[in-house]
């Protein structure tokens, strides 16, 4: 039996329809769901604990309320320097992912040796020592077998623990999203200024650019409400974005439709300006960067760059891009940042855009300035490594099935590569012997069916999940992860922080059913699969308790974690003391990247085309977006989200749907060059004639997720991989995913 669909159903018939607000009542949930131990005199009384949000990088504070030992209500922590006493809509629907009845409840087993996307599996339930035994018996075969870089890796390397479990491993095969997301922004940040910085000093800028990144629609709070308070205070916002109703172009001074993949020769036109108008920070520039020593060639480089021959391809008016590059320098300080996927990873220029916005914002004079982008000061928190320090770890040493061994930037990060995966794995048939995944959708990939392919051929895969995504039904055996509600870490502040400042992450309920904390899954399956790793000089296991105080001791929050609860975070206001060298090195920041260079590499941001154009089959850019109410495929089956958006459409230009004879609400076949998917249209005056948008994250075909199944179509269909020779061959420094980097047709269904 599918103990699975058993236990939804009876969490269904005794909820009802409790979960349509973001609210739980206190007593519907009692005999179904495991509570926190509350004493009885105090079982009616609410009780308001700190911890944070972990949906997305800026881990919020927040306040969550528990009665009856249910949790009931979350809120914004008002002294967190991100959040700033706000969430956003979906770490407010935190009940809906506590008690989603779809959950991932047991240790479970496949029965049915046919896998596939959308085909039973045969769950059936087994013990955590069951589900642990086997997967440990099938990890060590396979390496005994066939080397350690047969065990394919997806996920994250953090936490610590994780990445203590990945290095007893020792496979060069691990791969997360970071090419679809940030992964070139981090190789040039790292090369050019001499390290990753989240941190945006919006709140303190007098002038702000963006290009295509939509800061206000993103629903990240601390960046969202830093520009909406930038501009209360009088500062213009300029945004670029061929989509009108983005968010920060609704409250942009400046709306400028730009043509999809045209940021780059915006971006060095305005540099173009400023170096032949000398209008950059001279004491910034000529102290503190590289600029003195290769002026000649920065200055020889940019020439070409002029605004009219950037209009002929942007579309932006030579003459706007003109005046922007003189406001941008001259009405600051001023700002143009760079986040993730927009504009990192859209395109195959990605890479070269984030260098030259780089650029744009060391001429303003900005980097590690108030209004700019700075290094965070945060508290050194030790990893557990260091706590508990391991023998020596395995060499990794063998084959990286995508490549990444070519490409010496890429392989010194030792991340990302989903967009070459389903080619690596073509291209290397049989090597990959098992996979172990965690928190990932087959989704998550550029289309979808083709790495779904390739994955299912795998022997045998271990997925560790929350929810019972597409990607378990490419597993045989499931191990079913605690919630962030559920669990206990210390999060310090990076994405807004001036000064340090540590939120505490806490159990607000118990994991619920059987469900366990990723670090408590990994320290038992290490006790069996590679005990020498995870004891300790005497003998022991690690107590994950230790180090968490240990932690919480020498990064200075507290005698104890226990005492760190208790406060629920730690602040150390201080001055802002700008950088006056910056970690590269010679100390100062690289406009001019040799290193680049001598790689073969372009040293300055050379222009490039994106990598599909329209034509006479597929005449339209295709744009997406993830909704603010998601974080892309992973929330949409939260009943609170998902009732406010559920699924998805196709946005169409009215004009362009008026010469098509589609009216509202006519489903319209959407194809490109690798697939094609079936939507409602969606008339509007907010997107370009050129351009048709599709919101990410809908389409789930997993039919546990009874909430998100079936709503929608998957934009990722419509958008192709890559491989590593497509990288090479353009000389892509940061290995850009091309996310969105697609062109389609549309006509009625």
């Amino acid at each position: 039996m599918n103990t699975l669909d058993a236990n939804r159903r009876e969490f269904l018939k005794t909820s009802g329809t409790a979960l349509a607000g973001a609210a739980v009542l206190p007593g519907f949930l009692d005999g179904i769901v495991r509570k926190a131990s509350v004493p009885g005199a105090l079982a009616d009384t609410p009780t308001t604990l700190i911890s944070d949000c972990a949906w997305c990088g800026s881990a919020c504070g927040m306040k969550a309320t528990v009665t009856n030992g249910a949790l009931t209500f979350v809120e914004g922590l008002p002294e967190d320097i991100q959040g700033g006493g706000k969430m956003c809509a979906k770490g407010k629907a935190a009940t809906g992912y506590l008690y989603d009845p779809d959950r991932l409840k047991y240790p479970m087993k496949r029965t049915n040796p046919v896998k596939g996307v959308g085909v039973d599996a045969g769950w059936v339930r087994i013990t955590w020592d069951e589900a642990l035994d086997l997967a440990t018996a099938k990890l060590k075969e396979t390496i005994e077998k066939n080397g350690r870089d047969s065990v394919m890796i997806l996920g994250l390397a953090n936490p610590d623990v994780w990445a203590r479990f990945q290095n007893c491993i020792g496979t060069s095969n691990r791969f997360d999203h970071w090419d679809e997301c940030f992964l070139a922004n981090r190789v040039v940040s790292t090369n050019v200024i001499g390290g990753f910085v989240w941190g945006h000093d919006f709140a303190n800028a007098k002038y702000i650019v963006t290009f295509g990144w939509d800061v206000v629609g993103k629903s990240k709070v601390v960046w969202a409400r830093a520009v909406t308070d930038a501009k209360k205070k009088g500062a213009k916002i300029v945004s670029f974005n061929p989509y009108k109703a983005a968010g920060t172009s609704v409250v942009a001074d400046e709306a400028i439709s730009i043509r999809p993949g045209s940021d780059l020769a915006v971006v060095n036109a305005m540099i173009h300006v400023i170096l032949a108008e000398n209008l950059y920070d001279k004491a910034f520039v000529e102290g503190l960067t590289n600029f003195p020593q290769y002026e000649t060639e920065i200055r020889a480089h940019f020439a070409p760059y002029t605004p009219e021959w950037a209009e002929a391809l942007s579309d932006v008016p030579a003459e706007t891009i003109t005046r922007i590059a003189r406001e941008f320098a001259t009405h600051g300080p001023a700002i143009a940042p760079i986040h993730k996927k927009t504009p990192s990873a859209n395109y195959a220029n990605g890479s070269e855009t984030t260098f030259a916005i780089t650029i744009l914002n060391v001429l303003a004079g900005t980097i590690d300035r108030p209004s700019g982008r700075y290094f965070p000061r945060t508290h050194t928190i030790p990893g557990i490594d260091a706590i508990v320090p391991p023998p020596a770890y395995p060499t990794k040493s063998g084959v990286d099935i995508v490549g990444r061994h070519r490409h010496p930037f890429l392989k010194a990060v030792g991340s990302g590569m989903f967009s070459c995966l389903a080619d690596g794995l073509r291209k290397n048939p049989g090597k990959i012997q098992m996979g172990i995944i965690t928190r990932y959708s087959t989704m998550a990939f550029p289309n979808p069916p083709e790495v779904e392919a390739e994955l299912k051929k795998i022997p045998f895969t271990v997925v560790c999940d929350i929810f019972p995504n597409e990607i378990i039904d490419l597993a045989d055996v499931v191990l079913p992860s605690a919630l962030y509600l559920e669990v206990s870490d210390l999060v310090a502040r990076d994405h807004h922080a001036p000064y340090k400042m540590t939120v505490v992450r806490q159990p607000v309920v118990p994991p619920q059913f059987e469900t366990k904390p990723l670090g408590s899954i990994l320290l038992a399956w290490g006790l069996k699969a590679f005990p020498e790793y995870w004891k300790n000089p005497d003998g022991t296991p690690i107590n994950m308790g230790y180090v968490l105080d240990e932690k919480t001791k020498r990064a200075g929050l507290g005698a104890n974690f226990a005492e760190m609860k208790a406060k629920g975070f730690v602040k150390e206001v201080a001055p802002f003391v700008p950088r006056t060298t910056f970690p590269t090195a010679s100390g100062k920041i690289n406009i001019y990247v040799k290193a680049f260079a001598d790689a073969g590499f372009e040293p300055l941001p050379t222009w490039k085309q994106k990598r599909d154009v329209p034509s006479s089959q597929y005449p339209f850019y295709l744009l997406t977006i993830i909704p603010p109410m998601h974080i892309r495929n992973t929330t949409e089956n939260n009943r609170i989200t998902n009732e406010i958006k559920g699924t998805n459409e196709v946005f169409i230009n009215v004009q362009t749907a008026r010469g098509l004879g589609i009216s509202e609400g006519d489903t319209i076949k959407v194809r490109s060059r690798v697939g094609e998917i079936q939507v409602p249209a969606r008339l509007t005056e907010a997107i370009r004639p050129d351009c048709v948008l599709v919101p990410h994250g809908f389409g789930h075909q997993s039919r546990l997720m009874t909430a998100a199944y079936g709503k929608g179509a998957k934009d990722a269909i419509l958008v192709p991989g890559q491989s590593m020779d497509d990288i090479l061959a353009r000389k892509d420094v940061g290995g850009a995913a091309c996310i969105m980097d697609a062109v389609v047709s549309i006509a009625k269904a």
